[in-house]
């Protein structure tokens, strides 16, 4: 055999053998991702088993004590409550010693047993809304109502975590259901005020946070909210009240005045406007005072000559002709936004301050 020969047999030997170990790399590969796909379902398959805190509760039916496989059922149901009563001490235990993941999962194995456990059922509950979890404390109280809808304190806490849940319509059920059920509680009404308000149903969030401050008549999200809501329902008068309450316990509060005086423009009640404004103006800066005096709400009384004169002393007259004229251009294009530009002014204006405040 000459040198060419054995050139092209060792060649075609290399790529068998090249072959060969692609094929051997190729079905490493696929047994690879096989294992990884295997992986990935038990690890799916383990994350989608129920929670057991929705684990169905088996009833047992035609119980007949003389029954000898009936006994050795209830005696096996016996030392399951047991063993769920025990998984539960255990969870008290890591309590306090504050670790908490652990003693979720004891609890969580107690309902494994025992799916309709108070205990467990209570203790998760509380567990999950301190960690957060929402959901699940939701998921806890309504089992937990299911086995005994008479508990106003489970009641309670169930609505508390609708409420951090952020499903406002169901906190408003929930909390007229323990209000019709139990004696009055000022911290559900609250809850079904606030639903109320969520929900923008603010006729009904008014009266309710009537009824809030009846009990404690100085509660200032209440009194906040409950302004809020007669002032979307265009009742300034009523407004006024509540705002009237909040700025003499905090004579501080910038939003308090703004709101006040929004109210008497639009009861064109001006020289009442003009006093909350003035009073602003003492406490905070003037370009704040400014700022406000672009909203529309104000275009009641802006042609009053008290008012013109006020905007002429904190702002000059120049100030004042320019947010005339972008009342006016506001109320010849009433849907459209119109796209604001500063005057040249001989005092500089903080455009900051001119923006619209929330």
């Amino acid at each position: 055999m000459d040198v060419r020969e054995k050139r092209a047999l060792m060649a075609i030997l290399k790529s068998i053998i090249i072959i060969f170990l692609l094929g051997i790399a190729f079905f490493m590969l696929w047994k690879g991702i096989s294992l990884y796909e295997e992986s990935i379902w038990l690890d799916h398959a383990k994350e989608d088993e129920g929670s057991p805190v929705l684990q169905e509760v088996v009833l047992v039916e035609d119980f007949d004590i003389q029954n000898q496989d009936t006994r050795e059922k209830f005696a096996d149901r016996v030392e399951l409550w047991r063993e769920a009563d025990r998984l539960v001490r255990s969870a008290d235990a890591l309590l306090l010693r504050s670790i908490y993941d652990q003693a979720i999962e004891r609890c969580q194995d107690a309902l494994r047993l025992d799916p309709a456990h108070m205990g467990a059922l209570e203790r998760l509950g509380r567990l999950y809304f301190e960690k957060e979890n929402h959901v699940e404390a939701v998921n806890a109280y309504i089992r937990l109502l299911s086995v005994d809808p008479s508990r106003p304190d489970i009641q309670k806490k169930l609505i508390q975590s609708l409420d951090a849940f952020g499903d406002a319509e169901a906190v408003m059920y929930m909390a007229e259901w323990h209000l019709e059920q139990n004696m009055y509680d000022a911290e559900i009404q609250l809850y079904l005020a606030n639903a109320r308000y969520t929900r923008e149903e603010f006729a009904e969030a008014a009266e309710a946070y009537g009824r809030v401050l009846r009990d404690t008549p100085r509660n200032v999200r209440a009194l906040e909210r409950q302004a809020a809501s007669y002032m979307h329902l265009g009742q300034y008068d009523k407004a006024l009240v509540p705002l009237g309450v909040l700025r003499g316990n905090n004579y501080r509060r910038q939003e308090y005045y703004k709101q006040i005086a929004i109210c008497n423009a639009q009861l064109l009640q001006g020289k009442e406007s003009l006093q909350a404004l003035g009073r602003a103006a003492q406490l905070f800066e003037k370009q704040l005072i400014v700022g406000w005096l672009r909203d529309p709400k104000f275009d009641p009384i802006r042609t009053d000559r008290a008012f013109q004169a006020f905007i002429d002393r904190i702002a000059g007259e120049e100030t004042r002709l320019w947010l005339e004229k972008v009342a006016s251009d506001q109320a010849k294009k009433p849907d459209i936004a119109p796209e604001l530009v500063i005057p040249t002014v001989d005092e500089k204006l903080d455009t900051e301050l001119l923006k619209p405040r929330q």
